[in-house]
């Protein structure tokens, strides 16, 4: 399910607890990145606490590959 966050960008998330920690990875749609342009965020967010960590930001660009990388990689 898409949701947004306090700057209206949004995200959505998996929860990875099952794994050990009580965590999930955001993936974010920024709409202005570090770059100025638009970009994916990916992120941990705690569910204790709630924090999220800055994570990397790909510009959209690169988006495509880089999800085509991960299923690569994972299907091995």
């Amino acid at each position: 399910m898409i949701k947004k966050d306090s700057r209206e960008n949004c995200y959505m998330e998996t929860d990875v607890s099952e794994i050990g920690s009580d965590e999930s990875v955001r993936a974010t749609l920024v709409e202005e990145g570090y770059t100025g342009t638009p970009c994916l965020r990916i992120q941990i967010r705690k569910h204790e606490s709630g924090k999220v960590y800055m994570g990397p930001e790909f510009p959209l660009e690169y988006a495509e590959e880089l999800i085509q990388n991960i299923k690569t990689l994972t299907s091995k």
